[in-house]
């Protein structure tokens, strides 16, 4: 019975206890639910919308279009997910099966070879698969006759594909959220937009977090001169009206995805690195830390193993507002022209042809993507929250 006992409790470990103290709202849990959703839909957002057929057949001999039609990009994000599910299952493992003296850095390695092996099959991925624009129309082919047994996906239309004829309509039986000013359905234009907004906001929020954590870290544990001089660069940043910064950055490069998030995520940090500093000035004099000072621990242990999860409330809420932010930042660089390049949408783009050019209010082109923005703000904030009482030490109960 001693020994059972004794398993048991050293089988609860720090994310255990988050996770359990996180679950105990149900509510939170189903807005998390809400945030996988989303993820699902992004991951596997060329099988939800998209105009080529899963499969059909043409001349008697059976052609998979829409397999052919996947980019670099489109796989490198279902390797990442791929990598990331058996990371997940690993973890599952690792808590029955690794002593817990060792699980850690059993994790720390696995976490690292993952990374490792979606980088390099990224790398890949882009070197070896070329662009492919199929233009073929499968739906003419099928009310033709000229191909028969196709099998399309739930919204049987592409994000780029045009159509003049069916501009501007509000939703319908064809197509469910109504189309915009060129003819493209809105709801797989929505499906697809998952992508970009949810990619901008949780990567530039992680490259904020990052810096932030790293500058307030090492000021609020060295202070003296250090710290003096971090703060003067902070409230230089911080000085800076940072939309007006990204407007003038993203003008001077090319209109993309990756220049978008690495932008925002460098201008935004600054919240990050004045919450973390304030929270090391507290904990570097408390007996924990010297005590791991005095065993001669390295600097990096001490601020990021021992300090940091002491630390990370305030980060994981400003966190939660910061995605909200990006997005918001997004939106207004796609109405102002600075966005991702037509035709990839993005949901701050749609939600800027809510007036068309003729000065009419197109209400469903605004209604529907400001609903999915403001439904995953709301998401992001509630969850943020949740998990801040859950992984803060003094607020979480004993074990």
């Amino acid at each position: 019975m001693v020994e059972n006992k004794q398993q048991k409790t050293w089988g609860t470990s720090y994310g255990e206890m988050v996770w359990k103290e996180f679950a105990k709202s149900k509510f939170t849990l189903c807005w998390l639910g809400f945030i996988i959703l989303l993820f699902l839909l992004a991951i596997f957002a060329p099988f939800l919308a998209n105009d080529k057929p899963f499969v059909i057949r043409i001349d008697g001999q059976l052609h998979w279009p829409i397999f052919k039609a996947l980019t670099a990009s489109d796989y490198s994000i279902l390797l990442a997910a791929i990598v990331a599910l058996i990371q997940f299952l690993l973890v599952l493992r690792n808590r029955k099966c690794v002593d817990p003296s060792i699980r850690s850095g059993v994790l720390w390695r696995q976490i690292t070879i993952s990374i490792f092996i979606v980088l390099v099959g990224i790398i890949l991925l882009f070197i070896f698969i070329p662009r492919r624009l199929d233009a073929t129309d499968y739906k003419s082919m099928v009310a033709s006759g000229k191909a028969t047994g196709a099998v399309f996906a739930p919204v049987p239309y592409g994000f780029g594909r045009t159509d003049l004829k069916v501009r501007e309509q509000p939703p319908n039986w064809q197509h469910w959220l109504g189309t915009d000013d060129v003819g493209s359905d809105v709801l797989c234009r929505l499906i697809h937009g998952s992508r970009i907004s949810l990619s901008v906001g949780f990567v530039a929020v992680g490259i904020s977090s990052i810096i932030g954590i790293i500058i307030g870290a090492i000021l609020g544990y060295s202070g003296g001169k250090t710290d003096f001089l971090g703060m003067r660069l902070v409230e230089i940043m911080m000085a800076v009206p940072v939309f007006f910064l990204i407007i003038t950055i993203v003008a001077f490069f090319p209109r993309s995805l990756f220049n978008i998030m690495l932008i925002i995520g460098l201008t935004t940090w600054t919240d990050d690195a004045r919450f973390v500093r304030a929270e090391f000035f507290k904990l570097r004099r408390q007996d924990f830390v010297q005590a791991a000072v005095s065993l001669g621990l390295p600097l990096r242990s001490i601020l990021f193993r021992h300090m940091l999860p002491n630390a990370i409330a305030p980060v994981l809420v400003n966190a939660t507002f910061g995605i909200a932010g990006a997005i918001f930042i997004e939106a207004a660089l796609s109405f102002l022209g600075f966005g991702v390049a037509p035709p990839t949408p993005s949901w701050g783009q749609i939600l800027s042809l809510g007036v068309s050019t003729t000065g009419r209010f197109l209400w469903w082109l605004t209604l529907f993507p400001g609903l999915a923005i403001f439904f995953t703000v709301l998401a992001y904030n509630l969850v943020g929250e949740t998990l801040r009482d859950a992984i803060d030490p003094r607020l979480r109960e004993s074990a």
